[in-house]
């Protein structure tokens, strides 16, 4: 066949096997996959065509199978395959996918259409909506994944996720201990107020054994050993909104080392006993539980259940918001400067590292 009787574009350039203009500025190129379905996609210029025909025969002598999986679905399956996450983590996950992913543009595209650059503006849209860049390398760890196991599942040739958060450095919370004293004048100013006097036995605690919050919040009187003066601390609760609802739910602490016994002090013995007097006089929810769990120590006033994370922090925010009537001025007040003060009195008192 001479090249006068082969196919030509509106330019004349002649076209290969597959390849059809459509239109001024639209071509399109079809084959047939592996399984025998005919396959196609469209390009505004011949160039930017062959580019991806390119990469489409390279998947083909490597035995990638292109398919029409989302993110989204695969998403969905990589949280499938994963059956040692933590219960906490894995809410985590999904979490950010349903709220974050899934509605998505790049959520609902296929697999095998994502670029790089698709998942460089997804991010950069949740920076400048003011996601952290903590938030953001969630979104990683759950969208690089997914990709890696298509990869791996010869769905794609190579993961476009691939180092697309080298611009969104790790936030690390300030790190610092409050002054003998800041930690008066923080209990002082709990004590006083009359609405919240009645968690003072709760921050009191969290402040002297170091506790998580999640833990403070989990831990029920079947934890408490009054008498060998233990607390065990072999759950937490954790809270995440899903699906536009409030949800606790219970699990394992992080780590190995996270399963403990602390022991009391003669001050957190007497604060359990004051936080007993307390918990009796509060009216509570007989029929609420997490997970199995009931019984929990520190109960909100209001609802009657176990306390709630926000209302923990925001509790913290207003005692620091008094600084305006008090001498002695706080710095930012969270649950981990509760705990990293507890650490860091342990240390000033010449404790062990490995007990501490």
């Amino acid at each position: 066949m001479t090249n006068s009787k082969k196919r030509k574009d509106s330019n004349g350039r002649i076209l290969k096997k597959g390849e059809s203009q459509i239109r001024p500025n639209l071509y399109k190129y079809r084959w047939t996959d592996e399984e025998g379905k005919r396959q196609g996609f469209t390009a505004t210029t011949l160039e930017k065509l062959r580019e991806q025909e390119e990469v489409i025969n390279k998947e083909i002598v490597l035995g990638v199978s292109r398919t029409s999986i989302t993110l989204n679905e695969q998403i969905e399956i990589y949280l499938k395959t994963k059956n040692n996450l933590q219960t906490s983590t894995k809410s985590n996950y999904q979490y950010y996918y349903e709220h974050s992913i899934k509605d998505s543009r790049i959520g609902k595209m296929k697999v095998v259409d994502i670029r790089k650059s698709d998942i460089l503006l997804f991010y950069k849209r949740h920076s400048d909506s003011g996601y952290s860049n903590g938030t953001i390398k969630i979104l990683q760890r759950l969208i690089r994944p997914a990709l890696q196991l298509a990869c791996d599942d010869n769905i794609i040739l190579k993961n476009p996720s691939d180092g697309c958060t080298k611009d969104y450095p790790t936030e690390f919370e300030k790190k610092y201990a409050l002054t003998f004293a800041e930690e008066k004048e923080f209990l002082d100013r709990v004590q006083n107020r009359p609405r919240m006097k009645r968690y003072y036995p709760m921050y009191a605690i969290m402040l002297k054994t170091g506790m998580r919050i999640s833990e403070a919040i989990g831990l029920t009187w079947d934890d408490v050993d009054m008498n060998k003066r233990e607390i065990d601390i072999n759950h937490q609760v954790q809270c995440r909104t899903v699906n536009k609802q409030y949800v606790q739910y219970a699990g394992k602490p992080k780590t190995e080392a996270g399963m403990r016994v602390v022991p009391m002090t003669d001050e957190v013995h007497k604060l359990f006993l004051e936080q007993r007097k307390v918990w009796l006089s509060t009216t509570k929810n007989p029929d609420f539980e997490v997970d199995g769990y009931r019984n929990f120590v520190f109960v909100s006033h209001v609802t009657g259940k176990c306390m709630d994370h926000n209302n923990v922090r925001r509790m913290l925010r207003r005692i620091v918001a008094l600084n305006s009537e008090r001498e002695i001025q706080l710095p930012h007040i969270s649950p981990h400067i509760l705990r990293h003060t507890a650490a860091t009195r342990l240390a000033e008192s010449g404790c062990d590292i490995k007990v501490m």
